[in-house]
This record gives C-alpha cells, sequence and structure tokens, in this order.
C-alpha cells in the first residue's frame, strides 16, 4: 500500500490514491454503521435493507459524479476547502468551512465516546464493570489526547495506521461471515420485504425511507478529499477512488446486514450492537462476542485519527498561516476542544458519524457544478457526463439535502 514510486519520484511522501482509498473506507465503515443498519433494518425495512444500501450508495455515485466534474473543471484547487472557494468564492466557502470544521470536532468527540463503550463492553463480557470505577467520558478523553500524538505523524503514517485498525475491523468482519453463514435460518428472510405498516415502515416506503440516513454515509466519502497534501498528479482519479470505495463498503455492509437479519428475527436488530445481539442466539459462535466490540473500537480509533486530521487540514486552509510549523496549535486546539466535548457531553449524546454540515458541504459542491464553466481556447464540445450535469447536479444536491435532515432529525434520539 506504501508504495511512492512511479511518476510521482521515489522520494514523493505525499498521499497517495492507496492512502485516499484508506480514509474513504475509514469514513463509510469505520463509525458505527453496522448499527445504523440494523436499527434501520428493525425500524423500517426489514430482510430488504440490501435494498437501501443499493439505492443509497447509487445516491451517492451521483454525489461523486459531480465532484468528477468539478474537479476536472478546478484540477489545481488545493482540496475541499479549495473546491469550495473555487465554486463559491471565499465567503460562503468560509461559512461552510466552519460549520464543517465545528463537526468534524464534535463527531471526533461522538466516534471517542463510541469506542470507549466498545473497550468498556468487552470488559463487561470478562466481569470487569468499569463503568463503576472509570466513567465512558474520561475513557474517551485519554483516548483522545493519546490519538493528538498519534495525528502528529506524517499524514501517510496516519493513513497506514489507520488502514492498519481498519484491517482488524473488516478482518473480522470476514471472519464473522465465514463462520456464520451456516447458521443462517433463511426463514428469518421471509418475508424478505414485509408489509407496510404505515407510509415510511416497512414495504416499499420503508425501503426507500432507510435509504436516506444511509445516503448521508455513503455521501459524506466526498470528505476524503479534504486530506493533506494529496498528489495533483492523481487528481482526475481521486473520485473514481472514492467510487470505489463506496462499492466494497457497500458489499461489505450487504453481507453483514443480509448475516445478521439471517441469524435471528429482525425485530431483535434495534439496538446499537445488532451483531452482537445476533450472536448471542448462537452458542457456537458466542466465543466471537469479545471480538466485536474490540473490531468496532478499532474503527472508531481509525475514524477519530481521520477526523482530526481533516478538522486540523481545514483549519489550517480557514486561516492560512505563514510558517509551516503554525498547525501544531490547531491540532492542540482540535484535541482540546474535542476533549472537552467528550468530558463535558453524556455519553452517547454525540454523533459517532458525519452528518448534516458534511451533506450540507457535498450539496453545496454539487450545485457548484451548475456555475458557468470556465471557457478555454480550442475547448471541444462537452462529453456526455458534463451534458448531464444540469440534470444530476440538483438531484445529487437534493438527496444530500434530505439525507441532511434526516440526520438532524435523527440526533437527539
Amino acid at each position: 500500500m506504501d508504495g511512492n514510486g512511479g511518476r510521482d519520484g521515489i522520494n514523493d511522501d505525499r498521499p497517495g490514491l492507496d492512502h485516499l482509498a484508506v480514509v474513504a473506507l475509514t469514513l463509510l465503515v469505520g463509525g458505527s454503521v453496522i448499527a445504523l443498519v440494523g436499527q434501520h433494518t428493525a425500524a423500517q425495512a426489514g430482510p430488504a435493507i440490501v435494498l437501501s444500501l443499493l439505492l443509497a450508495s447509487l445516491g451517492a455515485g451521483m454525489v461523486l459524479c459531480c465532484l468528477q466534474d468539478l474537479l476536472a473543471r478546478r484540477p489545481d484547487a488545493p482540496g475541499l476547502h479549495g473546491l469550495l472557494v473555487a465554486g463559491w468564492g471565499p465567503r460562503v466557502a468560509g461559512v461552510l468551512g466552519a460549520v464543517l470544521l465545528l463537526e468534524l470536532v464534535v463527531t471526533a468527540a461522538g466516534a471517542a465516546q463510541s469506542s470507549a463503550s466498545h473497550l468498556h463492553a468487552v470488559l463487561a463480557l470478562y466481569g470487569f464493570q468499569a463503568d463503576h470505577t472509570v466513567p465512558v467520558q474520561l475513557t474517551a478523553a485519554v483516548g483522545l489526547l493519546m490519538l493528538g500524538a498519534t495525528v502528529l505523524l506524517p499524514a501517510r503514517v496516519v493513513a497506514l495506521v489507520a488502514c492498519a485498525l481498519l484491517t482488524v475491523k473488516i478482518g473480522t468482519g470476514l471472519l464473522l461471515l465465514t463462520l456464520a453463514a451456516r447458521y443462517v435460518h433463511y426463514a428469518h428472510w421471509v418475508p424478505w420485504l414485509p408489509d407496510a405498516t404505515a407510509p415510511y415502515r416497512f414495504g416499499l416506503g420503508g425501503v426507500l425511507a432507510a435509504a436516506v440516513p444511509l445516503l448521508g454515509v455513503f455521501a459524506s466519502v466526498g470528505l476524503a478529499l479534504g486530506f493533506p497534501a494529496l498528489r495533483r498528479q492523481h487528481g482526475r482519479w481521486q473520485p473514481s477512488v472514492l467510487a470505489l470505495a463506496s462499492l466494497m463498503a457497500m458489499l461489505w455492509l450487504i453481507l453483514l446486514a443480509a448475516l445478521q437479519a439471517g441469524l435471528i428475527e429482525f425485530p431483535a436488530l434495534a439496538s446499537t450492537r445488532p451483531l452482537s445481539v445476533a450472536l448471542q442466539s448462537h452458542p457456537p459462535l458466542q466465543w466471537m462476542l469479545p471480538l466485536l466490540p474490540l473490531a468496532g473500537a478499532a474503527g472508531l480509533v481509525a475514524l477519530q485519527m481521520v477526523l482530526l486530521t481533516l478538522a486540523v487540514q481545514l483549519a489550517m486552509a480557514l486561516r492560512p498561516a505563514p510558517h509551516a510549523a503554525a498547525w501544531r496549535p490547531r491540532l492542540v486546539a482540535v484535541v482540546m476542544s474535542a476533549t472537552l466535548l467528550t468530558l463535558w457531553v453524556p455519553a452517547g449524546a454525540l454523533p459517532a458519524l458525519p452528518g448534516a454540515a458534511a451533506l450540507l458541504v457535498m450539496g453545496m459542491l454539487c450545485l457548484a457544478v451548475l456555475r458557468p464553466r470556465p471557457h478555454a481556447a480550442g475547448q471541444g464540445p462537452l462529453r456526455w457526463p458534463a451534458r448531464t450535469m444540469p440534470l444530476l447536479a440538483p438531484m445529487a444536491a437534493l438527496l444530500c439535502l434530505l439525507a441532511a435532515l434526516a440526520r438532524l432529525r435523527a440526533w437527539p434520539g
């Protein structure tokens, strides 16, 4: 993964497409997305949640098409904030960037609390009730401070550490798929599409309703463009890498969603740890119960590293510094803000996935495609993807808006 030779030069230490893929996968599956899938399986879609995942990934594909067109217009734009400036000017980009920075800090704090909760769950399985001695907030705060030191490392190293942590989570999921497939009872998948009991509860309406918040997860993969110092030679390939990462995440989530719905009746998946609930009804698989929260904690730690790195990079873009070492005070400010949030806010009250601000930024980038295209001398006719943008971009922006509203509506709960 860490090869950096070829056209970019053997001594080029900037992150490449492989590092971008790791960041994208971390944003997609590093958080508590399995819990989100399980909750919408139980409440809205039933076993047909796999169709919701497919629709969500297709909607995210529309967003990525808009990003592809925008990067083709502005190949020299420096990162995510640079695209906002190029599309909407410095004032609008400053407001959107400030809101996104706040959300990244809040989400990092929420992910820290969630990872600490996972670690406490592992200890509880062995009879040690850590909540009685060390609160979840304190464990999360200590973890965030340690991760702040890790983010001091170069961006390539941060991506490599995130890759190792993400391998633990994905590998545990693949192990579970391999061992638990024989215990799937097909009767749990019948009916595959339960009859509707309300306008957006089961039936096709429930499938569509479940796809909206899942779209928010897939569309937020565009935040990976804010990872620092990506090689400009690979700029035109970045949306393709994000699309490939989204496809891989969709397939992995579809398999796990089908597995957990086949291990137990789907109403029982209304839990913050649906896979653990599914395994508890199968004694031969219960030895894996400690592995699941450990894998979840590993993914959340990787997500925290990525979120902190993105937040520091965005803070640097919002207020450029005259010297390179100025990013360290920004990192201290970001880490300390997230740490104070973990200590002050009750556990479980903060979001552990990128939310409305990230989707608003993605929607604004989609709408930026509709602005007049810069004219170049000798420019030929537009290719077919560019000709479809007047129709595709408003649809993608509307989907981002719907997902943002769904995320805001679900946050207090």
